[in-house]
């Protein structure tokens, strides 16, 4: 079999594994394939994407040896039926949202949704943002995931 017909059986398999351990699941997967011998087991890559929390990418032919191969590690939780292409995984990667202190958002999660809010502060490491309500009567200050506002108007 040449390179090049390999290269078009492979698919790429996800894999789920608990938070943050992603990274045990692969490093497990990585010496199983090295302890059964690569020729048995037929796996090109193993994948962990920082942005996508709980999965692992594996590359292979046969979605039965991969199961097979990750039966029994720890943190691995099942795998996601279905055969996966690189366009899929790319376009799930979020994009990076642009809001500054001063803009206007609405709130598109419950149980505000709907109501819309002045940015009085980012906290980027944790993914937040600090409201005051623009649509209530007094100025009540909450905190939301920056992934649940959209952007209305930025300041001036």
């Amino acid at each position: 079999m040449s390179s090049t017909e390999q290269a078009m059986s492979c698919r790429v398999y996800a894999l789920r594994a608990v938070g943050n351990q992603e990274y045990n699941v692969a490093f497990m997967l990585k010496a199983r394939t090295e302890h059964k011998g690569l020729d048995k087991v037929k796996v090109t890559a193993i994948v962990v994407l920082p942005a996508l929390k709980g999965f692992v990418f594996v590359e292979g032919s046969l979605p039965y040896e991969i199961q097979d191969l990750a039966t029994g590690i720890k943190h691995y939780r099942g795998m996601v039926r279905g055969v996966m292409s690189v366009d899929e995984i790319v376009s799930s990667l979020a994009k990076p949202v642009e809001i500054n202190v001063g803009d206007v958002v609405e709130i598109i999660v419950e149980p505000f949704k709907g109501y819309r809010g002045k940015v009085v502060d980012i906290d980027r490491q944790r993914g937040q943002v600090y409201l005051e309500l623009l649509d209530s009567s007094s100025t009540m200050p909450i905190i939301v995931n920056i992934r649940g506002v959209r952007k209305i108007e930025s300041k001036q």
